[in-house]
C-alpha cells in the first residue's frame, strides 16, 4: 500500500506543481518537527503546536488531491 501511495505521489508531483510544493512542504515540516522533538532544536511549545497544525493541514490537502486522482476513492 505504501508503495502505491509513493508511486501516486511521484506521478502527481510530476503532473501538478501545487501537489509537488505541498509534498515538499510536508516533508520539510516532518523533518523540522522530528528535529525539535528529538531535542536537537529549541522552540516554544506554541510554535511546535503551530508547526504540527500546519503539517496536518498540508497532509489533508495532499490526501484530498490523492482521492480526487484515484478512481472510486481506492
Amino acid at each position: 500500500m505504501a508503495n502505491d501511495v509513493d508511486r501516486l505521489d511521484e506521478q502527481l508531483a510530476q503532473e501538478n506543481g501545487h501537489f509537488h510544493a505541498l509534498l515538499e512542504r510536508h516533508r520539510s515540516l516532518d523533518g523540522e518537527i522530528d528535529k525539535l522533538e528529538d531535542g536537537r532544536g529549541h522552540v516554544e511549545d506554541l510554535e511546535l503546536s503551530r508547526l504540527k497544525r500546519e503539517r496536518l493541514y498540508v497532509k489533508q490537502q495532499l490526501e484530498f488531491m490523492r482521492r480526487r486522482r484515484q478512481p472510486n476513492g481506492q
